[in-house]
């Protein structure tokens, strides 16, 4: 063939490919936003109606660089501050982009126009700032512009996974793949071509290599313990967008299941930059991730309960009042940098969702006492000799991260916590609390050690235990009578009870004022004065409350003077005066004791029951 028919026949075929790619079917680079000449279907396009070339701007046949990629697109010479977080596997290096991703940066970093190409000059676009770029404000724009480009808030690009059990390579034939140097890069999870790969019911095409349903591409190389094998209810949930308020589902998928691993995550500008949190409150910068992830769903608009109402109480655990979180997922006793329990007694105390629930393993459903519900199945905790354990067994484990040895105890009193008793026998640390060698203890850590168990109403019997959440719990929900949901997420209540538990003196007393007592404790058999011979006179005429005598966590010391939870409130109870060693009391056998103190205006010298 001679050459001017050789060149004809290569324009001719040019004009074809061309023609094919403009009439292209769904998700064809004619078809998709990365069309950026004249005829593009996106808000970036071309402003010449005479631009209609649907390749030029990344790629060139002639004088490209990189030439592998045929590049036609300006280089960004940008360097970025890059993803980083406790969680990352150890060995992990998340280096500068490079290779393909440097190529996609520089359209979406935002410091290079749309429109700069190498052989064509910088084509004017619609849909950009004043200097051609992506705007601050699109989605698209993923560094910011700036002199140093934030990609912290991405999903690392250009690194070799350090590979776990929790993170595997791509099995071979997987649409997703890292690149020949073993990196993870943009086009692992990106055609830059062709964005029909994941049929989306919601239309929002992001150029995905495959169906992100369910967090299929996520889940080939985060093989996340339990998610599959527990299974958690966030694999599992149908559940979907009330239409209230915002919907909580970024990606188009309509309910949890499918949404995956991004009902909580963005894999791109996530608000919670460390692990990709998604969540923000939208009347405080500053509070990102965390709790503000689990709030679009757990406000009631998606999950079944509202819990998020919970912290509107007047007594609450501080999950959303220390700001910004002080949390970090790796805080165990033995880190140094996030100690769990607190070391630092000026360490601001925190309660944040994940500290009782694994997002990655909770489930509804039921337990029987003293296990771990389904709901805070595999979160880690501390057991009751102090040692840390990466999945609590019983409930209590996991409340002793926080309420056992912390050193920024006691917190401050008044709400949201409310105010603590001043006892005969100070104790702020709830595993020396309820240790089954104390004289007395409410049954949480083991059965109490005395058959001496006045009053208590089936099933309880002397062999019973109990968790803590029997008495710390939603004063509405379904464990109340009510039809909020269960867990000390909040409470009308002092000390986020369940149920009213009057802490102070001069209240007269009723079914209602002692209800948390009353809820395992026969009132009729503690007002007959069955078990002691004073409850009546006590409660009732000196209008006494329980908290006054007893301590309802248990306590150390001897079994002679601590014995049936006695540890008075020393705001209420006195000392005799003149007389050393008093306020006391003194067990003298089965039902019997003796008092020295001074308590409702009369001295106890002793005085015997």
């Amino acid at each position: 063939m001679s050459r001017p028919r050789a060149i004809a026949a290569l324009a001719a075929a040019g004009i074809l490919v061309t023609a094919a790619v403009l009439a292209g079917g769904l998700g064809e680079p004619g078809s998709n936003a990365h069309n950026l000449s004249a005829g593009g279907p996106g808000a970036v396009h071309a402003q010449s109606a005479a631009e209609t070339q649907t390749c030029v701007f990344c790629h060139t046949p002639h004088n490209a660089n990189p030439s592998q990629e045929l590049w036609n697109h300006a280089p960004t010479a940008a360097n970025y501050t890059v993803y980083g977080s406790s969680t990352l596997n150890a060995g992990t290096v998340v280096l500068q982009p490079s290779g393909a991703s440097r190529l996609c940066l520089s359209c979406h970093d935002g410091t290079i126009a749309v429109g700069a190409t190498r052989t064509h000059g910088t084509i004017a676009m619609t849909g950009v700032d004043g200097g051609g770029r992506l705007p601050a404000s699109s989605g698209s724009n993923l560094g910011g512009g700036g002199v140093t480009p934030d990609l912290s808030d991405d999903h690392p690009v250009s690194f070799i996974p350090v590979l776990t059990a929790e993170i595997v390579a791509p099995p071979p034939g997987q649409p997703v793949q890292f690149d020949a140097g073993g990196q993870l890069q943009c086009t692992s999870c990106h055609d830059p071509h062709n964005d029909s790969h994941d049929g989306n019911p919601g239309g929002l095409r992001k150029f995905l290599v495959t169906s992100n349903a369910s967090s299929a591409m996520c889940r080939t190389c985060h093989a996340k313990q339990f998610w599959n094998s527990v299974p958690t209810t966030h694999a599992t949930s149908t559940r979907t967008w009330n239409g209230l308020g915002t919907n909580p589902f970024h990606t188009g998928y309509p309910n949890v299941a499918q949404n995956g691993c991004e009902s909580c995550h963005r894999t791109h500008s996530a608000p919670g930059a460390k692990r990709l949190l998604k969540g923000q409150d939208p009347a405080n910068a500053a509070r990102r991730g965390e709790e503000w992830t689990c709030v679009p769903c757990h406000n009631g608009n998606a999950a079944a309960y509202n819990v998020t109402s919970e912290f509107q109480k007047a007594y609450v655990h501080p999950s959303f009042t220390t700001t910004p979180s002080v949390h970090d997922p790796t805080e165990s006793p033995s880190n140094g940098t996030f100690p769990l329990p607190e070391t630092n007694a000026a360490a601001p105390r925190h309660a944040e969702c994940v500290d009782c629930h694994n997002p990655h393993a909770s489930s509804g459903g039921a337990s029987t006492a003293p296990a771990t519900p389904p709901s805070m199945r595999e979160v880690s905790g501390v057991t009751r000799a102090g040692a840390a354990t990466a999945s609590a067994t019983y409930e209590y484990e996991v409340c002793l991260k926080c309420h056992g040895s912390s050193a920024n105890k006691p917190q401050a009193s008044g709400g949201p916590y409310g105010p603590y008793t001043r006892r005969q026998n100070q104790q702020f640390n709830a595993m020396t609390d309820f240790q089954t060698t104390n004289p007395s203890f409410h049954p949480v850590f083991g059965a109490r050690n005395s058959a001496e168990v006045p009053s208590l109403i089936a099933p309880y019997t002397a062999s019973s235990v109990v968790t803590c959440t029997d008495c710390h719990n939603n004063d509405s929900g379904t464990n109340a009578g009510g039809a909020g949901p269960k867990g000390p997420h909040g409470s009308q209540w002092k000390r986020l009870l369940e149920r009213r538990y009057e802490l102070t003196d001069g209240t007269t007393e009723s079914a209602q004022v002692y209800a948390l007592c009353y809820k395992c404790h026969s009132r009729t058999s503690i007002l007959s004065d069955a078990t002691f011979g004073e409850h009546s006179k006590h409660v009732v005429s000196e209008r006494t409350s329980c908290t006054t005598c007893h301590d309802p966590h248990g306590t150390t010391g001897s079994a002679t003077n601590y014995s049936h939870l006695v540890n008075f409130n020393l705001n209420e109870v006195t000392a005799v005066p003149g007389v050393a060693n008093t306020p006391r009391y003194e067990d003298t056998g089965a039902y019997n004791g003796r008092c020295y103190l001074v308590c409702h205006g009369k001295s106890h010298n002793p005085l015997s029951y």
